[in-house]
């Protein structure tokens, strides 16, 4: 028979659906690395579901935090088998299980059958049947998967207002809205962000603009560097997965030979993406789905000027504030004539994203307590 824990003790949770750690693919991993030390160090039990395949390194255990590596892919296709493997192997010793994602979601029913007190936390990331690379058989699977594990978690997790719009319109279900945080992104003097980016990439600050971003079609890679080619602008920095992707290389074939643009394959050390994010003179994302994409909002405390995509996801991150573009003709007449200070958001932007906050967040949820209604404490209310 389950336990149910009381609202002082210690809890038992999983954190199922992810790459795992160190943090080598996107947001979700980011998230995870920053909020599993935070709940064990409360007390907590926290174990952390990974993929070993491909990783060269692995994050070491820690008081109250253990991890577990599966022999399968987390993400594509691979991931549905991946969730399973994860909810059969953690279920029975956990109050709560925290879900990344919703591609287990169809077993999810059978889950939450066997549950008993157990909690069940689903984020669900940024919907991600709207994503260009779904089609056919395998968008019907992941909308299916999406119902599923919407309707039978116990809670419903949107990163941004926009996703938690989306959900209560789609499915009728309130989300608590929980974001990503910035104050774990690396700040570096600017004598060391000088030397790093002459180094590093051989570049002078204030001297290029930049984006960070995975490339996939709805993140506008190919309508920004249409837009910054018709500016006056000297050079644009693209660090992304560019030989992971169709797109990614038919880019990287269009533009080797064009000497104002410069491709970075997936970057992942600190100080390098710290000095690159400090030196922009502007930073330019064109993401359109996913809600709160955590390359913006890890922009927020180096206070360089944004131009993101117009749509209501970024808005909702940045509070309305920075630039926006809705398409080519737009953005290439900002990059024309740049208004980078009116493009800087406010610096107390970033007192919304904080990952004790989160943490407070989450930990609420996983002891069954807080209001669906009443926005996070991570969305910056005032």
């Amino acid at each position: 028979m389950t336990r149910s824990p009381s609202a002082s003790s210690p809890l038992r949770m999983a954190i199922v659906g992810t790459d795992g750690l160190p943090a080598r693919y996107g947001g979700f991993e980011t998230c995870v690395e920053q909020l599993a030390p935070r709940l064990a160090a409360r007390g907590h039990a926290v174990q952390v579901f990974g993929s070993s395949v491909g990783r060269p390194t692995r994050a070491a255990d820690g008081m109250g935090l253990r991890h577990r590596y599966l022999p399968l892919r987390a993400n594509g296709l691979w991931s549905v088998p991946y969730d399973l493997l994860n909810f059969l192997l953690c279920w029975r010793g956990v109050d709560a299980m925290l879900v990344m994602g919703v591609s287990g979601g169809a077993f999810l029913p059978l889950l939450r059958l066997v549950a008993g007190a157990r909690r069940i936390i689903v984020n669900v990331d940024g919907l991600e049947t709207r994503r260009d690379k779904w089609t056919g058989f395998k968008r019907w699977f992941l909308a299916r998967s999406e119902a599923l594990a919407v309707r039978h978690a116990h809670v419903v997790v949107s990163d941004n207002q926009g996703i938690a719009d989306m959900v209560l319109a789609r499915y009728g279900r309130a989300s608590a809205v929980i974001a990503y945080g910035c104050d774990h992104v690396l700040q570096l003097p600017a004598g060391q962000v000088q030397a790093l980016l002459q180094e590093r990439f051989g570049l002078a600050p204030g001297a290029y603009l930049l984006t960070v971003a995975r490339i996939e079609p709805e993140n506008h890679i190919a309508e920004m560097l249409e837009a910054f080619l018709a500016s006056p602008l000297p050079l644009y920095v693209l660090v992304g997965n560019f030989s992971a992707t169709p797109l990614g290389r038919a880019l990287r074939a269009r533009y080797q030979d064009e000497p104002r643009v410069r491709f970075i394959d997936s970057l992942f050390d600190p100080e390098a993406l710290a000095a690159l994010r400090a030196g922009c003179h502007v930073y330019l994302h064109g993401h359109s789905v996913g809600g709160t994409n955590p390359s913006l909002v890890e922009m927020l405390p180096y206070q360089r000027p944004l131009l993101a995509f117009d749509c209501s996801f970024n808005r909702h991150t940045l509070g309305n504030e920075g630039g926006y573009f809705a398409d080519v003709p737009a953005l290439t007449r900002q990059l024309q004539s740049p208004q980078a200070q009116a493009w800087v958001p406010g610096a107390s932007l970033t007192e919304r994203y904080r990952w004790a906050a989160i943490a407070d967040a989450y930990e609420t949820l996983c002891r069954g307590e807080g209001r669906l209604s009443a926005p996070s404490a991570a969305e910056g209310i005032p």
